[in-house]
């Protein structure tokens, strides 16, 4: 037993080391790239954005769980927690911390050294296996009074759970949970963040007439205009258009359509979830389900860049479990 142990702890160490090399990694490559744009981005963006919302979020979070793990002494279950992982959970936000920095950077100036080509094959793509366009599908059978909802899921929510996860992975005391969870984050990133998105560079149907020059998805726009929470996904898509065309570091910067990042981090978050009982399993799937139908319904993604998301997710969450069980 004390040798099953010591074994499981060695290479416990090494999938830490390898999370934190990876990340340092993929720093140093974005520095290498633009390192004013990164360094903008620590700055200006991550730190300004993050360094509130962070440490609210954990202490609500710890709290929240306080009550219900122990509500006789919560107080002491946030002291306790914080003495145990306190300095473990702040390294990890950290490398959060640059590793957005870093993801952002390099989503931001992909497209000056590998423009946008692949939206007109995407696009035909999509519609030639779903015999149409799938948005037009989304709509038909999406209830427009439910609309509103889905553009909190989308968008306000989107930046909770992601943070909110992130934090959580922080604070367990699952060592193999963690560490599979945090390596396959930066995994996801990687591959499918920069990598894959290289391969196959597009901007997604809401700047197709802009980045391809073809009205293709005029219908979709129009139809998007008709709804205040349509009207709300034009108007950030106008944002971030403008600081590509512009070349300005802003807060949430970048486009990018395949793969989608949020459909596999959503994914990657319900995996996670899935190992803390049956009600967080069936949200975090509900959350995964209604960002890749909310991907499509607000022109953000074609359906593909959800499927290769959930597919390479899937792989690389195995992929990382493998490492830490073994």
């Amino acid at each position: 037993m004390e040798v099953s142990e010591a074994v499981s702890a060695k290479h416990f160490r090494i999938t830490t080391t390898g999370v934190a090399v990876l990340c340092l990694v993929y720093v140093a490559v974005a520095i290498a790239v633009a390192p004013k744009t990164y360094f903008a981005m620590l700055t200006e963006y991550t730190l300004q954005k993050y360094s509130l919302p962070i440490p609210l979020f954990a202490l609500f979070g710890m709290a929240g769980v306080a009550v219900f793990s122990r509500p006789l002494s919560p107080l002491t279950f946030i002291l306790e927690k914080l003495r145990d992982r306190g300095k473990g959970a702040l390294m990890i936000v950290g490398m959060f911390l640059l590793g957005a920095a870093a993801f952002s950077t390099l989503k931001h100036v992909t497209p000056v050294y590998v423009p946008f080509f692949a939206d007109p094959f995407l696009a035909k793509f999509d519609a030639a296996i779903h015999f149409g366009d799938p948005w037009k599908v989304a709509h038909a059978v999406f209830p427009q009074p439910l609309e509103p909802a889905l553009f909190v899921l989308y968008g306000p929510v989107w930046f909770v759970q992601m943070v909110g996860i992130v934090l959580a992975a922080a604070f367990t005391k699952d060592h193999a949970l963690r560490a599979r969870y945090l390596f396959s984050f930066i995994l996801v990133a990687i591959v499918l963040g920069s990598l894959v998105r290289i391969i196959g560079s597009s901007a997604g149907p809401i700047f197709f007439q802009r980045i391809a020059g073809s009205d293709r998805f005029a219908d979709l726009m129009s139809v998007l205009g008709t709804t205040d929470s349509g009207k709300g996904m034009i108007a950030t898509s106008d944002y971030l258009y403008t600081s590509y065309a512009q070349d300005r570091t802003v807060f949430g910067t970048g486009i990018a359509a395949m793969p989608s990042l949020h459909v596999a981090v959503a994914l990657l978050n319900a995996q996670f979830l899935s190992r803390f009982g049956r009600t967080l399993r069936y949200w975090g799937y509900f959350y995964f389900s209604a960002i890749m139908f909310g991907s499509v319904y607000f022109g953000w993604h074609y359906a593909v860049d959800g499927y290769l998301a959930i597919v390479v997710t899937i792989i690389l969450w195995w992929y990382s479990g493998r490492l830490v069980e073994n």
